[in-house]
């Protein structure tokens, strides 16, 4: 079997025993919005749980197409809230910088540079633990905000795929961030790998002010009532 390059619809079967969802998915953006418990992270966690599962363990009602009509497994990865602690920030800097390639890993590193520029941060490029230079002081990870190693931890996923296709899940990435880090954080995924399919939820209107309103879907408009 092939591996898939994307997610191209979701389907789920009796929602909490009353809806039923379908979702047709763009190949590169998709933002899921509604208001709080209307289901959007648990229709994200149900299609995690299917991609995480066997074909004999997946969740019931849930099916999940690809792009490739051959393909049964895609590369993804998941980031939820609280996982950029910083010592699970300076592990994947560890895994991830020593094997990308020089020239991603010099637009991330500019990228950083450009985003910690007004606190007077710069990334050591030398130090694969994610060390930063403020004001002549050597910055470890533990040092920063937790804004910031939310945004360092993102970015981080997205370059360990070096940029090959593969699929970020997301729920509610702005978490942590600054309105203006909100505003670009899909344009700087899309900067980092532009093959990568991003599926998020969110609450933030921010996320999707720099071009994205089209990616926006609405639970409301894939959900029908079946009781």
């Amino acid at each position: 079997m092939a591996q898939a390059n994307y997610i191209a619809q979701i389907e789920i079967d009796g929602l909490w025993g009353r809806y039923d969802v379908r979702w047709p998915l763009y190949p590169d953006v998709n933002i899921l919005a509604g208001i709080n418990g209307v289901g959007k992270t648990t229709i994200l966690n149900l299609v995690i749980r299917y991609l995480e599962s066997g074909a004999a363990d997946r969740p019931k009602g849930v099916r999940v197409a690809f792009d490739q009509t051959d393909a049964d497994t895609i590369a993804f990865d998941v980031i939820r809230n609280g996982q950029a602690n910083s010592a699970r920030l300076t592990e994947l800097a560890e895994q991830v910088l020593p094997r990308t390639m020089s020239d991603t890993r010099n637009t991330f590193f500019d990228i950083v540079d450009e985003l910690f520029h007004s606190t007077r941060k710069k990334i050591d490029r030398t130090d694969n633990a994610m060390a930063f230079d403020q004001y002549g002081i050597h910055l470890s990870a533990v040092q920063l905000s937790s804004g910031e190693r939310q945004m360092l931890f993102i970015l981080l996923t997205v370059l360990a795929r070096n940029g090959e296709p593969s699929v970020l899940l997301m729920d509610e990435p702005e978490a942590s961030l600054h309105i203006e880090w909100q505003q670009r954080l899909i344009s700087l995924i899309r900067t980092l790998n532009p093959l990568q399919q991003v599926i998020l939820s969110t609450h933030s209107p921010a996320v999707v002010m720099e071009g994205w309103l089209d990616a926006v879907t609405e639970v409301g408009d894939i959900v029908t009532e079946t009781a």
